[in-house]
């Protein structure tokens, strides 16, 4: 071991045994008294350090090149441990000394090791220059690439259903609601009023799982060129698995292992035989009117349709009408306000989403959603259709592939069947657009 590898052990162990006082709480006499010996061995270290660097520097470090920054990453490098990251991220355990010091100066996540540990003989990882001969530019040049971009998914239209996803503890899942009511009646002198019976209804569920998995190479993180690799393919694999539980939820159809939707729980209408028009699309709403509890107005109604729907809802005009002239004339031109525009303006929601299922043989499905007690005296805003969550596993699996340099990334999520618990709050609405 040279002398600059002695005063750089030495070091490490000096930051590493105050690190360790550090972690006390209640530090005694002796113990404070070790750590402010250590923190002044620690500056003088230093001094002996620069001594040795400037006697014997890194072989593949070209003198006059390297920097303060780069003599203290290369010093935490060979005073680290690879063992070390492994037991940490085995244990669960928080990093110590130099290793600790190494992972926050490179910025690591809990269980990550850096790269630069597989290096043979821990040297800089400086890349050497020389000033040779000038050369014509390569075939491949380097790329000085942006930070990578998330792709994109649409809104989720859970929410906007009144479907809730509660956590719930291990076992089915079940829920209740009154679907027979109890009676009142008036009743003259002297009669008794007798009990009716209730009747309450439950429906259970048990856990589907979804998953979502990435596998990434060391030699692409390393190679890629650009910082958030693989923080944005991780924000990728959170979103993907988003979406499809969204589908889900929507579209399931309860096949196999997949979930069961709300659009599977709804009833299949008649198909209508004309194409929808202005007055059509607004009755889609106004027929989802009973008076209470459900709808009092338009208000109090939503509609959720494919984006066939939507493009015809937006471009439908009302027809050509009078204008109110004393001489009763007509407009040879339709209204400028399109249906869309008009049912957005004046009920509880008309929007589209890509996860509605396409348009088959000009039929296109809608669903209408009355969330309506929101505002009945006694009455908070009910929950009309559930989706129980069990869990969420996140597991980061650095070592059945580390042979192959590869890390793999897998989401599982426990969901449940979507239960509708008010029935008259949902309906399927069929339309035909072409």
């Amino acid at each position: 071991m040279t002398p600059r590898q002695k005063i750089e052990t030495r070091q490490s162990e000096r930051r590493q045994r105050i690190n360790e006082l550090l972690a006390v709480e209640d530090r005694s006499e002796e113990q404070t008294a070790e750590m402010d010996t250590l923190t002044r061995e620690l500056a003088a270290g230093e001094v002996e350090l620069r001594a040795a660097i400037a006697v014997d520097p890194e072989p593949d470090v070209i003198a006059g090149d390297e920097t303060p920054a780069d003599r203290e990453r290369v010093e935490l490098r060979n005073a680290s441990s690879l063992a070390a990251f492994y037991g940490a991220a085995v244990s669960g355990r928080p990093l110590a000394g130099a290793e600790a010091e190494l992972a926050a100066e490179i910025g690591l996540g809990t269980g990550q090791i850096p790269l630069e540990m597989f290096d043979i003989g821990k040297r800089s990882a400086r890349v050497e220059r020389r000033a040779d001969m000038v050369s014509g530019p390569p075939d491949h040049v380097g790329v000085n690439l942006d930070p990578i971009l998330p792709s994109i998914f649409a809104r989720s239209v859970c929410p906007r259903l009144g479907i809730e996803m509660p956590r719930v503890a291990s076992g089915t899942y079940a829920t209740g609601t009154i679907t027979t009511d109890l009676t009142a009646a008036a009743h003259v002198k002297g009669n008794a009023s007798e009990s009716t019976e209730a009747e309450i209804t439950t429906a259970t569920t048990t856990p589907h799982r979804v998953s979502a998995r990435l596998s990434i190479a060391i030699e692409d993180v390393a190679s890629i060129g650009v910082g958030n690799f693989e923080s944005s393919l991780r924000q990728n694999l959170s979103l993907v698995l988003s979406a499809r539980l969204d589908s889900y939820a929507l579209t399931g159809d309860g096949t196999g292992a997949n979930p069961n939707g709300l659009l599977s729980r709804l009833t299949d209408p008649a198909n209508p035989t004309t194409v929808v028009d202005w007055l059509g699309f607004i009755s889609a709403f106004a027929n989802g009117i009973d008076g209470g509890p459900w709808a009092e107005d338009l208000t109090a109604v939503r509609l959720l349709v494919n984006a066939e729907t939507m493009r015809l809802a937006e471009t439908t005009f009302r027809a050509p009408g009078s204008v109110g002239t004393p001489e009763n004339t007509y407009s040879d031109t339709p209204g400028e306000m399109s249906a869309a525009a008009y049912l957005r303006a004046h009920t509880g929601g008309f929007f589209a989403s890509s996860r509605m299922p396409d348009t088959a043989a000009t039929i296109a499905q809608a669903i209408r959603h009355r969330p309506g007690t929101n505002g009945l005296d006694g009455v908070d805003a009910m929950r009309t259709a559930v989706c129980p969550v069990w869990s969420e596993v996140g597991i980061d699996d650095i070592y059945t592939d580390s042979a192959k340099g590869v890390r793999h990334v897998t989401f599982h999520v426990l969901v449940g069947d979507v239960i509708v618990t008010q029935a008259d709050a949902y309906e399927r609405v069929d339309l035909k657009v072409a």
